[in-house]
């Protein structure tokens, strides 16, 4: 049988050893693989030139070598293999890792990628996915925890002290991100902006880190139907997600719940403020300066996406691999980008070393969620007209709300 033929044989029944040792046999005979460990990236340029150079490695991965270390000694032996009589040399877990980490920062092809570390294209879609599931394996609890009231009652307080928003457990945004279409997927994928897509749906705190994750939603589904079936919306709904006890607005005995705050793709709740509509808030001032606290509070969201995609450009083409693997991929970098915000928290940036925040709705392949309507509680009403008074009283107010709504009117 056609070496080829048996290695694709195998790569449909991922049976990994046989697959390593099809890919060995492969490779003897394509000069080019057969001197991966003399001439491929990872030996020539990885641990020549970038292991002694954090800023050329930081510039490279998208994550410090202190990170890359620390990822690698969780998953390690989820994608360790050990030496056998078939295969002598097996690729190392940090060849696999670095294979992955610049998937992720570049969004490069694999076959790109073969060339570059002298690895079959086919098999490094392999690796990245092994290492996209053990990553979201064994870092997703520590990076991105099951939020509780206490931890909720720390975002609130964040939200406020940086965004003058009482009240607040977290801003919330969903993104179609582009897709190439999967093979014998109908119109299962395809949105009603005219693409395919898969939807991630997150919410955020006060930090640009991500507190809850949703991705895997058909991008045909209608925006207004997404958040009511995520696991988010179903627990919410059902009261299984415990919000903190409601509070007192800051310098006032009035009480209010604590919400989550959205925009216009969003039903308003007693639980969930979006604006008022446009043209309301064009006739009245007192609703303009509202949309303009609560869009100040929301706008987390839009930083925490602009910042991933510039920390993985994969995100800046439509991703041409399997759904599944697209899933995992997304949760990865949403696993990773906390752990970069956690060390930048940790080590403050110089001037040099900025956050990298970019328009997500023009230059990146994750689109914004269109607006709904929807019919809203008397009580959603209520809790939104007092944060609208509230804004607009001496207690709540800001010195300079007035002049950046004058400006944009």
């Amino acid at each position: 049988m056609d070496v080829v033929m048996l290695y694709n044989i195998l790569e449909d029944e991922a049976d990994e050893e046989l697959l390593l040792l099809a890919n060995h046999f492969r490779n003897e005979n394509d000069e080019m693989f057969s001197q991966r460990s003399r001439e491929g990236c990872f030996s020539t340029l990885i641990q020549r030139r970038l292991i002694d150079n954090e800023t050329r490695f930081r510039a490279y991965f998208r994550v410090s070598f202190e990170l890359f270390n620390y990822i690698l000694n969780v998953i390690i032996e989820d994608i360790r293999r050990r030496p056998s009589n078939r295969i002598k040399k097996p690729i190392s877990p940090e060849e696999k890792l670095s294979v992955t980490l610049r998937f992720l920062a570049t969004g490069e092809s694999y076959k790109s990628l073969a060339f570059q570390f002298r690895i079959s294209h086919s098999w490094i879609s392999t690796i990245i996915r092994e290492v996209l599931v053990a990553i979201c394996h064994r870092l997703k609890n520590i990076a991105i925890p099951e939020p509780t009231q206490c931890s909720l009652s720390k975002v609130a307080n964040d939200f406020y002290e940086m965004w003058n928003f009482p009240n607040s457990c977290g801003a919330i945004d969903g993104k179609h991100i582009r897709i190439v279409c999967p093979d014998n997927s109908g119109s299962l994928f395809f949105n009603y902006k005219s693409f395919f897509s898969i939807v991630l749906l997150a919410l955020v705190d006060a930090n640009n880190k991500f507190l809850v994750v949703d991705i895997g939603s058909y991008g045909k589904e209608g925006d207004a139907e997404i958040f009511p079936k995520s696991n988010l919306g179903k627990s919410i709904s059902t009261g299984e997600f415990k919000f903190p006890e409601p509070k007192c607005l800051p310098n006032t005995d009035v009480v209010l719940p604590q919400v989550f705050v959205g925009d216009e793709a969003f039903k308003l709740t007693e639980t969930m403020m979006r604006p008022y509509p446009r043209n309301q808030s064009k006739l009245n001032p007192k609703k303009a300066i509202s949309n303009y606290r609560l869009d100040r509070a929301r706008r987390t969201t839009e930083n925490t996406f602009g910042i991933m995609c510039q920390y993985f450009r994969v995100f800046f083409t439509p991703i041409n691999i399997l759904p599944d693997t697209v899933d995992n991929l997304i949760m990865a970098a949403c696993i990773i980008h906390n752990l970069l915000r956690e060390e930048r928290m940790v080590c403050p940036m110089d001037s040099t070393d900025r956050d990298p925040i970019t328009d997500v709705q023009t230059n990146t392949n994750m689109i914004q969620f269109g607006a709904v309507g929807g019919n809203a509680t008397h009580e959603a009403f209520r809790v939104r007209e007092t944060f609208k008074d509230y804004f607009n009283s001496r207690s709540g107010s800001v010195s300079w709300q007035q002049k950046h709504v004058t400006r944009t009117n």
